[in-house]
């Protein structure tokens, strides 16, 4: 029977940090099993055509999430199963609305799903070839082969993210932080089994496997006590209206976020060959701070917004949306310029292994550095973007991100045609579009939510001063001079002291500043810890 009960009371501050620590913690642990296989990957193909094609397998089934919304149907739900709780909670209308409101969603996006993806299968090999010219026939029919195999999993995700929308609406993250790690998890075995035999493909069989166990049995498990699903194909049903009313913008909006990989991998495609792996390699590097500090806030601080506006409480919302956008934004500022200094001895400690060559991780830290500024933008976006989520506005962030798009396509066509620059011009394209994006967004949410955005600039100012600090003083320690210590150890150990020498007093440079300054209450919590400690 699904438990009718809330979760236990907690204050939203705690909540969210509560939630936060967890699905950081999980966003770590699944960058870690993802750089695993980054690892994996290169070590056993290095960056070759057969990479490009693995890493362009993917287009066409994200494409096919985008469409269904996929990535966001936890955002989309959320927000009316926020409602209907609180009316069960209150002991208002009818107790079983909230299940059978779900089931009706879920049914009909699983039949959209399956339709969709079918057709997908089939049409494959026109797909690849409109999206990737640059590949020749040999290419486009084994990464056609390739997509076959992982499109299934859009189903998987899609179905399981409607699930973790009601589990997000009662405030349970233990799926979410699951999820990950399974998936990435099947794709790491997966490879080590294709590994052996030379085959590529075990990497895409592994993650239609995780894609089963982490993304749709997990959340449907999970669930088991929280809601009652029953099939139930009625798409003339009000609650589908209301769903694609605040669906329909994420499905034919779109934003940099997700385009922007798919736009890198069109126009890396007439490079030359491992121009993608390199791409993909500096952009996941990337991703991991913004998982750790982005991500996990933008999910936790979502379903606590969503609570706040089904309650009413405007000025908490906007309260509690500055804090969280301003702590990550600033935080970010500083991950963003230490590992811009560090790029490259960053990229050769953790792949510069096997086939992956000095000159590889030479062109993927070229990548890395324009990259590592996008950040603090994408960083801020991903809460911006799920407090309006969490109010049912989609269509106004999703106009502005689409319009933002539209305007910078020209700039990434323009450096994809900038010859032996365009491997660094793509990047620069995607920096410069995701600040623009996060401008946007920031101003939305000043006029629509009360975004209050003077303290956010002040709370920039001051990250500005920590990260120049600790980025200077990264750069000025990760010279070859620092990096030749211990010339006699393994490569991995040599490599490991270069970055700890460089890397930890500018970490501690910029907490000093972040200190002085006042950078998003460092100094509070500080003091906070002293007397935790002295008790």
């Amino acid at each position: 029977m699904p438990d009718p009960s809330p979760p236990p009371a907690l204050s939203t501050a705690a909540g969210i940090r509560a939630a936060a620590l967890l699905l950081a913690a999980s966003t770590l642990l699944s960058r870690i099993l993802g750089y695993g296989r980054d690892w994996l990957i290169g070590f056993e193909f290095g960056a070759t055509g057969q990479t490009d094609m693995y890493q362009a397998s993917f287009t066409v089934p994200d494409l096919i999430n985008h469409l269904l919304a996929g990535g966001a149907l936890s955002v989309s739900l959320l927000p009316r199963m926020a409602e209907l709780y609180a009316r069960q909670d209150r002991g208002e209308g009818d107790p079983g609305h909230a299940d059978r409101a779900f089931s009706t969603v879920c049914s009909a996006m699983m039949v959209a799903a399956v339709v969709l993806v079918g057709v997908a299968w089939l049409a494959a090999d026109a797909l690849v070839a409109v999206w990737f010219p640059g590949f020749d026939q040999a290419k486009r029919d084994q990464t056609a082969h390739l997509t076959r195999i992982v499109l299934p999993a859009q189903l998987f995700f899609l179905v399981g993210g409607l699930f973790q929308a009601a589990l997000l609406a009662r405030q349970r993250f233990a799926a979410m932080a699951l999820t990950p790690l399974l998936y990435n998890a099947g794709i790491l075995v997966g490879g080590l089994i294709g590994g052996r035999v030379g085959q590529i493909e075990g990497f895409s069989w592994g993650a239609l496997a995780g894609a089963l166990a982490g993304g749709l049995a997990v959340p449907v498990w999970s669930a088991r006590h929280t809601l009652r699903f029953r099939f139930k194909f009625a798409p003339a049903d009000p609650e589908i209206r209301r769903f694609l009313w605040v669906a329909a913008p994420l499905m034919i909006g779109v934003s940099l976020t997700t385009v922007d990989e798919w736009l890198v991998k069109h126009f890396g495609s007439s490079l030359q060959a491992g121009a993608i792996s390199w791409l993909m390699t500096a952009r996941r590097v990337m991703l991991v701070p913004i998982g750790i500090l982005g991500s996990a806030a933008g999910q936790a601080t979502g379903s606590y917004l969503a609570r706040l506006h089904a309650e009413g409480q405007r000025d908490e919302l906007a309260r509690v949306l500055t804090r969280a956008v301003a702590a990550v934004t600033a935080l970010s500022l500083v991950a963003a310029a230490v590992l811009w200094a560090l790029a490259l001895p960053v990229v050769e400690f953790l792949f510069q292994y096997g086939r992956f060559t000095p000159h590889d991780a030479a062109r993927t830290a070229e990548a890395l550095r324009p990259l590592a500024w996008a950040i603090p933008a994408w960083g801020a976006q991903q809460v911006l973007a799920r407090a309006f989520y969490a109010t049912g506005d989609t269509w106004r962030p999703m106009a502005v991100t689409t319009a933002i798009l539209v305007a910078a396509v020209p700039l990434y066509a323009w450096a994809g045609a900038a010859g032996s620059g365009a491997l660094v011009g793509l990047c620069i394209a995607g920096a410069v579009g995701m600040w623009l994006q996060a401008a946007g967004l920031a101003v939305l949410a000043w006029r629509r939510l009360g975004f209050r955005l003077a303290a956010y600039a002040g709370e920039l100012g001051k990250a500005a001063l920590a990260a120049s600090a600790g980025g200077l003083c990264a750069w000025a320690l990760a010279g070859s001079t620092v990096r030749s210590l211990c010339t006699t150890c393994p490569a991995p150990v040599e490599r490991a002291i270069g970055l700890a020498i460089a890397a930890v007093p500018a970490a501690a440079v910029a907490v000093f500043v972040a200190v002085a300054v006042g950078m998003a209450g460092v100094p509070g919590r500080l003091a906070r810890l002293r007397r935790w400690g002295r008790t």
